[in-house]
């Protein structure tokens, strides 16, 4: 029988290490190779083999079936279509092809049947992606608005960010941030758009409209970077058409795909980036009414670089492999 293989591109970086560990002892059944820029040459232990990484380059003539890319949009743009036009099913993890219109942008709990046969699939932007999957489970009250605050950690940045944030206050050192994230909040991810929104906050209106299939949806996002190694942090504002129901909301969470339910802040339990770390869970808690509107307040919260990236990336892998199998 036939044994497919699948490539994971910046196999070195943050998220492609996460892939990497989580491809370990996940879709055994597959070859993986792993490919890299920075650490080309480096062996690895994978599966009780040492494996070498391979220049990204040498994708363009590899023989794989299914390629994951946790690299940056332009390597994505210079190898993906022409790697779909031979047959490789790719999946992106960078922004270039998420608002393509005839490009999936997928959350497989949330519109994992909107795969279909494409062979390019865009992974959505990690604070987005915990967002909707929150989003998603109260889809059924008819949500209207969407506001929200991000809290993201220095990971989301890669590892010049981890760096950054052991920098402290030293200008000069600083490759990831224009500021010192150590003991500091910056409040601007991404380059600032002729409205005032930066690149980051427009992700979030676009992305998760797209992927919750709710075009008119008002969405307002503000992001700012913290002092925090791993896990986003995302204050939510959810408008509904209806009345709310606070009960009924968290029945309705705690219910859902992917969502832990930590809501009991009088004993102090709520999600946090310490509880939620290392986990494909997406953690919801400190639920209650906004008194100003027909509307509930809650923190949303998730490891960035696992559910809010290389879990997503593999459970759309696993989505298309079952897919091609049946």
């Amino acid at each position: 029988m036939y044994k497919k293989t699948v490539a994971i591109v910046g196999a070195t970086g943050l998220v492609g290490e996460k892939l990497t560990e989580i491809m370990q002892s996940k879709l055994t059944d597959c070859d993986v190779r792993l490919f890299g820029n920075t650490q080309a040459g480096k062996r690895i232990n994978f599966r009780n083999k040492r494996v070498t990484v391979e220049k990204t380059e040498l994708l363009a003539r590899a023989d794989v079936d299914y390629a994951v890319f946790a690299a940056t949009e332009e390597t994505a743009k210079e190898l993906i279509p022409s790697l779909a036009e031979r047959g490789v099913i790719c999946i992106d993890n960078s922004a270039y092809f998420r608002l393509k219109k005839d490009v999936p942008l997928i959350v497989p709990s949330v519109n994992g049947d909107k795969i279909g046969d494409a062979r390019i699939i865009a992974n959505p932007n990690c604070s987005t992606i915990q967002t909707v999957i929150a989003v998603n489970a109260l889809k059924s009250l008819q949500p209207t608005k969407l506001t929200a605050a991000t809290y993201q950690s220095v990971s989301g940045a890669g590892k010049a960010g981890l760096c950054d944030l052991t920098e402290k206050n030293g200008y000069g050192r600083l490759t990831a941030f224009k500021h010192p994230i150590y003991d500091n909040v910056i409040p601007q991810i991404g380059e600032v758009c002729k409205d005032g929104y930066t690149a980051e906050e427009r992700k979030m209106l676009y992305e998760s409209r797209k992927i919750l299939d709710m075009p008119r949806l008002k969405v307002n996002c503000f992001c700012a970077r913290v002092p925090v190694s791993a896990g986003h942090g995302v204050f939510v504002n959810l408008a509904f058409a209806e009345k709310v129901n606070i009960d009924e909301i968290r029945e309705l969470l705690k219910q859902a795909e992917n969502i832990i339910l930590l809501d009991s802040p009088e004993g102090h339990v709520y999600p946090m980036p310490m509880t939620m770390r290392n986990t494909k869970y997406v953690g919801v808690g400190r639920i209650c009414k906004d008194r100003t509107a027909n509307a509930v307040n809650m923190f949303v919260v998730a490891d960035n670089l696992l559910r809010g990236a290389a879990y997503n990336a593999y459970e759309i892998l696993e989505c298309v492999i079952r897919r091609s199998n049946a």
